[in-house]
C-alpha cells in the first residue's frame, strides 16, 4: 500500500508572496482563500494557473470541523482574531487530517499558526519568520482589571477599555512542533 502524499494546504499569502512549496505534494486550496486570491489579478493569474494545471485541488471542511475548530480558536483567545478563511483552512486540515493524511498548512498568518499548533497540525512558513511560542491570550479591563475568556470591547462591570494579555505562554521550536 502506497502512503499519499503530504496534501499541502495554501492560506492566501501563498498566492501574494507566490511562493508555493518546494516539496512534492498534494496543493490544495479552500474556496475561501480562492476567492481572496482572486481579488487581485496576479493572485488570480496564479491561482488559475494552477486549477487548469490540475495542480491545485479544493479542499472542504464539515461543519464539524468548523465547530472544533471554532473550540480550539475560543479556548486560546483567538476568537475574533481570525477570519472566515482562516477558520476554514485550519478546518479542512482538520478534516483531511482525521482522514489520516499527512497535511501541512502553509501560511505566514501568526494566529493561524498558534491555533493549527494548540491543534497538533503541522504548519509551514511563507516568508515570515513564524511562530516560537504557542500563546493563550485573556482579555483584561484596563481600569478594573476584571478577565474575561472571550474578546469583548468594553468591560461588561464598569465599561472602560479591554485590552487583550497573554495568560499561557509555550515556547515550541521548528523540531517540536506538531
Amino acid at each position: 500500500m502506497t502512503k499519499s502524499p503530504t496534501a499541502y494546504i495554501l492560506d492566501t499569502r501563498t498566492f501574494v508572496a507566490g511562493a508555493l512549496p518546494s516539496k512534492l505534494g498534494d496543493l490544495y486550496v479552500t474556496e475561501g482563500v480562492l476567492g481572496e486570491a482572486q481579488r487581485t489579478h496576479r493572485t488570480m493569474n496564479r491561482s488559475v494557473a494552477l486549477m487548469e494545471e490540475g495542480r491545485l485541488k479544493k479542499a472542504q471542511a464539515g461543519k464539524e470541523d468548523l465547530r472544533v475548530v471554532r473550540e480550539h480558536t475560543a479556548e486560546i483567545g483567538e476568537a475574533g482574531r481570525l477570519s472566515e478563511v482562516d477558520l476554514g483552512v485550519a478546518a479542512a486540515a482538520l478534516r483531511m487530517s482525521r482522514a489520516g493524511r499527512s497535511v501541512v498548512v502553509v501560511t505566514d498568518d501568526y494566529a493561524l499558526q498558534n491555533l493549527l499548533s494548540r491543534m497538533k497540525l503541522r504548519y509551514q512558513r511563507v516568508t515570515h519568520k513564524g511562530i516560537s511560542r504557542e500563546v493563550t491570550y485573556r482579555y483584561r479591563c484596563s481600569v478594573c482589571g476584571k478577565l474575561f475568556d472571550v474578546p469583548v470591547d468594553q468591560c461588561l462591570d464598569c465599561g472602560s477599555p479591554v485590552e487583550r494579555i497573554r495568560s499561557k505562554v509555550k515556547r515550541i521550536t521548528r523540531d517540536s512542533s506538531p
